[in-house]
């Protein structure tokens, strides 16, 4: 998502206040960002997530929270 975004490890590291080695240790898969993390860097990507349901149903985060009562 970050190089089609043509952004740098530092420039997506500063707009999610984390430090560019971070970023590093995401895309090395040394460690793991949290959801939360990873729905900002799609954000900031301009990428959407979407979920699967059990019938491998692709479903937007919009349409999932219109089907659950929270």
């Amino acid at each position: 998502m970050r190089l089609s975004a043509k952004l740098s490890q530092k420039e997506l590291g500063n707009k999610l206040n984390l430090a560019d080695t971070t970023i590093s240790s995401y895309e090395r898969e040394n460690s793991q960002a949290d959801f939360e993390t990873i729905s900002k860097i799609a954000n900031i990507c301009n990428f959407k997530i979407f979920f699967k349901d059990e019938n491998d149903t692709l479903i937007s985060p919009e349409e999932l929270s219109k089907e659950k009562d929270f």
